[in-house]
């Protein structure tokens, strides 16, 4: 998942005072339409966009361009019937229009003019976009919370926040009397429903908000021992016996277990029929298996059955097990392409499933992903049965449908098994392309923000040998898995630029629970010849804008970080960041 100038990206702000921003109604209810009016002291060329800075308004996108009409910007949404409470601002290029430097526009939802439960809770999660680190955050969080109490007494999540807060305040036996208090309010949110799967989410979260991890896997065993016969218990119990390592064992229990499954109670006994699906494909019990997928897909009405149909197809194609059944699994899931989830899709007892906005390019997008997808599996089930004329026309349809890397990555698996040279080099064109055009979308510009980095023997970096060079600024730990397996990747690219005097490769241990003498020490020193160095600023990843690693930036000769790339992604690494430093030198 995902920059050497001097100074961070400093947005010019706008006040209500020179800019006036509407919103009607006054006091907007569920179901109605919120109109927001941006009036200009001076005319704007645009484009204006509305930005949600917090949200649960699931079902609208993040950002909203707004249309011009005369010398004001105006655009309108339909309030859901979840909707609750909304923080915006308006953006023109690298202006930002806000009614203050701490505060962003608000839509409240009303009901006869009165706050909906929730609206306050809410209003204090929003001012941690809104305030950044202010040290009067909390004190501010923590009055929202008071008037959500005030409104709404009982409610659970507010309880728990001001407690936390006033944890954080205290010390000694109040802490700890703070600390019972909460435990009693999670207590007696579990005994009001304690077999309902939507209030152990709620129970869960409670211990997550007081900071209590570890407990989240005992109350799950309270019930799954204390209601056995419930089908959240069941589900429970399931998870907790597939992490065994027994498989024969863990067989047995589930078999013996769905000896009290009747028509009435099915829907409570899928998460066992998935276990042994998954035991009996690995067996190679083909029989067994298909019966447990059938049952499994019976009781799926989710918007996620479509990539069930996928997952069960794939799972009996890598065991070589029923092909025909596969096939026609993996026939379905082709058939469902449209209606593969596309966003996150939310789920609340109080509304069921909600359905995030997705616009007519990312479900295109998203659809041409999945024929892609299921196009190849098709096409490996047709060379598993010796129907390689087939499984070579379905590789080409899979091809032109979508340059995904799964649905190509399934592609040259066929071509090299096949032993298709000429098909592979295609489909490696086909690749860069794909990736030619990736890259190209994920370009931006801004400032990198100021570095402190020190080469191994702790001499600080000199900014004047990174000027008017391509940077390439790689940030990792020793500890992080994912980071070494990008390394060899690094050594691929660095060896291909090593003499290239307008690029400069910087591996930099980002500092995060390592020290100088980690670095030095690190192993990898002997094996590669990149050169490596050490970060000693503690904010380096809010500056970067970087929470994962490895996390890799491409600066351009401007000082402007031009790409950002988070997280491994694998091989493809290479060639994305290949593609990206080439780009900025020709340019």
């Amino acid at each position: 998942m995902k920059r050497i100038s001097a100074v961070l990206i400093i947005l010019f702000t706008c006040t209500a005072a020179q800019a006036q921003v509407n919103i009607s109604p006054q006091y907007p209810e569920r179901g109605q339409t919120v109109t927001v009016t941006y009036s200009p002291s001076k005319p704007q060329p645009g484009p204006v966009t509305l930005v949600f800075t917090y949200s649960n308004f699931y079902d609208l996108p993040w950002k909203m361009n707004m249309e011009q009409q005369g010398n004001q910007w105006v655009t309108s949404f339909k309030l859901a019937n979840f909707a609750t409470f909304a923080t915006f601002y308006l953006q023109m290029g690298d202006s930002i229009v806000k009614p203050a430097a701490d505060k962003h526009y608000e839509v409240a939802v009303y009901n006869n003019k009165v706050p909906v439960e929730n609206g306050s809770l809410y209003k204090g999660y929003s001012l941690g976009a809104q305030m950044g680190k202010s040290p009067q955050l909390g004190a501010r969080q923590a009055a929202q919370y008071e008037e959500e109490l005030r409104r709404f007494p009982d409610n659970y999540e507010a309880k728990l926040r001001l407690l936390q807060y006033k944890m954080s305040k205290a010390s000694g036996s109040e802490k700890e009397r703070l600390r019972a208090e909460a435990h009693k309010v999670i207590a007696d949110r579990f005994n009001s429903a304690p077999t309902v799967a939507g209030n152990m989410n709620k129970v869960t979260m409670g211990y997550l908000i007081i900071g209590e991890n570890s407990r989240l896997d005992s109350i799950r065993k309270v019930v799954a021992e204390r209601y056995p016969e419930s089908e959240l218990g069941r589900d429970l119990w399931a998870g907790f016996v597939a992490k065994g390592k027994d498989t024969a064992r863990q067989i047995a229990l589930f078999e013996k277990a769905l000896k009290k499954e009747t028509p009435q109670t099915a829907g409570g006994f899928t998460a066992i029929h998935d276990k042994l699906f998954e035991y009996y494909a690995a067996q190679k019990n083909g029989p067994k298996a298909v019966y447990h997928a059938r049952r499994v897909i019976e009781q799926d009405e989710s918007p996620y059955k479509p990539t069930a149909l996928k997952g069960i197809a794939e799972t009996l194609l890598n065991n070589g097990i029923m092909l025909d059944t596969a096939r026609a699994y993996a026939t379905e899931a082709l058939a469902m392409a449209d209606k593969f989830p596309a966003g996150v899709i939310r789920f609340f007892p109080e509304t069921g499933y909600i359905f995030p906005h997705v616009d007519d390019s990312t479900r295109k997008a998203v659809t041409a992903k999945a024929k892609g997808n299921m196009l190849a599996i098709l096409g490996l089930i047709d060379m598993q049965q010796g129907r390689l004329q087939a499984a070579d026309a379905r590789m080409t349809e899979a091809m032109q449908t979508s340059s995904d890397k799964e649905t190509l990555d399934n592609v040259a698996l066929f071509f090299n098994k096949s032993g298709n040279a000429a098909r592979l080099k295609e489909l490696q064109a086909l690749r860069e392309k794909a990736m030619q055009a990736r890259v190209a979308a994920m370009r931006s510009s801004r400032p990198a923000p100021v570095m402190q980095f020190t080469d191994l023997k702790g001499k600080p970096v000199n900014p004047a040998t990174l000027k008017n060079k391509v940077v390439v600024i790689d940030f990792w730990a020793t500890w992080c898995i994912p980071c070494m397996e990008e390394m060899p990747y690094l050594q691929k690219l660095y060896d291909q630029y090593r003499n290239n005097d307008d690029v400069v490769f910087m591996v930099v241990n980002s500092g995060a629970r390592n020290t100088l003498a980690d670095a030095q020490g690190w192993s990898g020193n002997k094996k590669y010849t990149f050169p490596v160095y050490y970060n000693t600023d503690p904010n380096v990843g809010e500056k970067f804008k970087f929470n994962i690693i490895p996390a890799t930036y491409v600066i351009g000769k401007d000082g402007n970080i031009q790409f950002s790339n988070i997280g491994y992604e694998g091989p493809e690494v290479e060639t994305k960041l290949r593609l990206q430093i080439e780009t900025l030198l020709k340019n």
